[in-house]
């Protein structure tokens, strides 16, 4: 067993090949409605510098590692994922438009992309179900304006994220 940190492989970043797989994810899966959410003409509008998603792709990756060394038997899995690319994105704020500040624009992607993770999970978990109870989203408008509220002015955790994506879910 490994106790001292020379004992563990040195963490290696992820390659190019993985980032772009990354961030067709991204634009497949979390933004495929940031168009119409944010009220804009075309996807272009939406600007992204390429270093800082690529770090936030490396930080999810090694906490993919981190659950794996330390939460023996457990993934990640698509709802930690989510909610880390969410806390990243409102952190380190990859995305710049014309005509809106960068804080509150990283604001509305994360929220989207929390809301789209929400329906992503519910749909996948209904689909893998052939019997029993189906799962759900509550989303109320009073809850949903809170989360806005609380991604752009409040101290999230990432796993306070985490535990705000699965109380969303019943």
């Amino acid at each position: 067993m490994a106790y001292k940190p020379e004992d563990f492989p040195q963490f290696t970043p992820p390659d190019s090949s993985m980032a772009c797989a990354w961030i067709k994810r991204l634009k497949d899966y979390f933004l495929h409605n940031v168009v119409s959410a944010l009220g804009i003409q075309n996807l272009s509008e939406l600007k992204f510098n390429r270093y800082i998603l690529y770090e936030i792709f490396t930080r999810i990756e090694k906490r993919r590692v981190y659950f794996h060394i330390y939460h023996k038997g457990m993934e990640m899995g698509e709802i930690n994922e989510g909610a880390l690319l969410c806390f990243w994105i409102l952190k380190l704020m990859p995305f710049q438009m014309k005509g809106i500040s960068a804080s509150l624009l990283n604001t509305k992607v994360a929220y989207i992309i929390f809301i789209n993770l929400l329906h992503y999970v519910v749909n996948k978990s209904n689909k893998e179900k052939n019997e029993g109870p189906k799962l759900h989203v509550n989303i109320k408008k009073k809850l949903m304006d809170n989360l806005l509220y609380a991604f752009q002015y409040r101290d999230l955790s990432k796993e306070a994220i985490m535990a705000l994506v699965e109380s969303h879910l019943y």
